[in-house]
């Protein structure tokens, strides 16, 4: 329970949520506003999510606001990055992983329906988890599904809540946020800082890294997909205002919920991803490196293997290179086309240890999937690439944001096809082999887009929101670098 003392009143609520223009004048002076930022993803893990959120915290407190994170504990994915952010400043709630509740659950159903239905036990009645991630859309409509997507709700994080709302609770006793911030997915970090922001009478930021009620890779069934959209929905409505990835995402949010929307690039660290630092050897094959995960059918180096075994190509002249990518995705991939030699798949690293392999290769490999709800995917690791300076060779959709960007800047090609793709593979390689390497690309090529240049938005857009009274208002179009 919170002392009386920490908990608003119905009078200072209002006060807060009325704008006025005395308000009105302290927001646009106001240059030490307390946010409190509520995400999963935050160092020590180490994924591009939060590298973006590190920034961001550590972008708006050397500007001179007072920021907060209360982020998970023991998060079951790759650690080591390290947080800008002083320790004092960041709360780790504890968190239960409920996905032990419905595999016991999971397995008595499936021996239910084995003994119901005898022909059902090639086990492939409920398809594994590892099935259903690899053909989501038929594996939908299955009970194994059916039943996590009832029971994990709004997603399998949902453990996290009860004891993100008590260290958020606890966090706020003598510290009273002016805008709480929540990044998701997962999008439990929204219902978190939604509930947080209700209780305490704040405005509340809404971040969509990613879809969630029309995300297309893993979508739901029809139950879960209602209320996907009524639970986004709701949360949306209190919200303030809205922050996304991409212009094209920013378009759809602002035409469905009519709320001022700020687009951020994910950016990159110019320390961090220096050309200087490159330390690569004069000739040797094409190294063609890749960092990160694919997805089989729709982000895969297919097109490239291809192009490798159309192009005759030994490990001499070319070689493929994959870090952090799973390699029960790539192998079965190269040995179709007969190119297993010419691939290498490494164990995940650090991300100084990612970005230093970006810059020592010859040609960064970008994968898109091609279709057109991929329009507005723009992956992080894009922005590291153009830091980098070296040749993208992009696979995947005609017209989408990566390929805008890679255009606008002459910072790459979209390859349509194998044969395009062993055309471009064929000169670099005669061109390293005539002079050892690639040249840089121009410092052009990244201008505007480190993290600094894009996190700089964010201060003005949330005075400005944060001074108008919550009803829906006029869209926002923030100045953007050239694309």
């Amino acid at each position: 329970m919170r002392g009386q003392a920490s908990t608003p009143s119905r009078s200072s609520r209002n006060n807060r949520m009325t704008a006025t223009r005395d308000q009105l004048l302290i927001w646009r002076d106001r240059s030490n506003m307390r946010l409190l930022l509520v995400t999963w993803y935050f160092p020590p893990t180490n994924t591009i999510a939060a590298v973006r959120l590190n920034e961001l915290a550590n972008h708006l407190s050397v500007v001179g606001h007072d920021v907060r994170v209360l982020t998970a504990r023991n998060i079951p994915v790759s650690m080591g990055l390290s947080g800008k952010l002083p320790a004092e400043r960041v709360v780790a709630a504890s968190w239960c992983d409920l996905t032990r509740i419905t595999r016991p659950v999971s397995g008595a159903l499936r021996r239910l329906l084995v003994l119901m239905r005898p022909w059902g036990k090639s086990g492939n009645l409920v398809p594994s988890y590892s099935e259903m991630a690899g053909d989501a859309a038929s594996a939908a409509t299955t009970w194994r599904r059916q039943l996590r997507e009832l029971l994990l709700f709004p997603d399998y994080y949902v453990g996290w809540i009860p004891p993100g709302l008590k260290a958020g609770r606890a966090l706020t006793r003598d510290w009273t946020p002016d805008v709480i911030y929540a990044s998701g997915p997962p999008f439990s970090a929204l219902v978190l800082g939604w509930r947080l922001a209700r209780g305490l009478g704040v405005p509340l930021v809404t971040e969509f890294r990613d879809r969630w009620s029309d995300d297309p890779y893993y979508p739901p069934g029809r139950l879960r997909a209602a209320l996907d959209r009524w639970l986004e929905g709701r949360i949306v409505r209190g919200s303030r205002a809205l922050v996304t990835v991409s212009e094209p995402w920013a378009e759809t949010y602002r035409a469905r919920f009519a709320k001022p929307v700020l687009t951020l690039y994910n950016g990159y660290d110019p320390e961090l991803v220096d050309p200087a630092r490159a330390e690569r050897t004069s000739g040797g094959p094409l190294r063609v490196v890749y960092t990160g995960s694919i997805y089989p059918g729709r982000r895969d180096p297919a097109v490239l293997f291809e192009a490798i075994q159309r192009l005759g190509a030994d490990p001499a002249q070319v070689l493929v290179e994959f870090y952090g990518t799973a390699p029960r995705h790539v192998w079965p991939i190269a040995e179709r086309y007969g190119v297993s030699a010419c691939v290498r798949v490494h164990p995940p690293v650090r991300q100084p240890e990612a970005v230093q392999k970006q810059l020592e290769a010859d040609v960064l490999l970008l994968m898109q999937w091609d279709d057109p709800r991929e329009q507005g995917n723009v992956p992080g690791k894009l922005f590291e690439y153009l830091g980098a300076r070296r040749p993208v060779l992009l696979i995947g959709l005609e017209g989408g944001v990566p390929d805008r960007i890679l255009t606008a800047r002459a910072a790459g090609t979209r390859a349509q096809g194998a044969e395009q793709v062993a055309r471009l593979l064929s000169g670099w390689m005669a061109e390293k082999q005539a002079h050892g390497s690639l040249p840089l690309l121009p410092e052009s090529t990244s201008r505007g887009l480190s993290h600094a240049d894009q996190f700089a938005q964010l201060p003005d857009f949330l005075t400005q929101v944060l001074a108008v009274s919550p009803t829906p208002a006029a869209s926002r179009t923030a100045p953007r670098p050239a694309e």
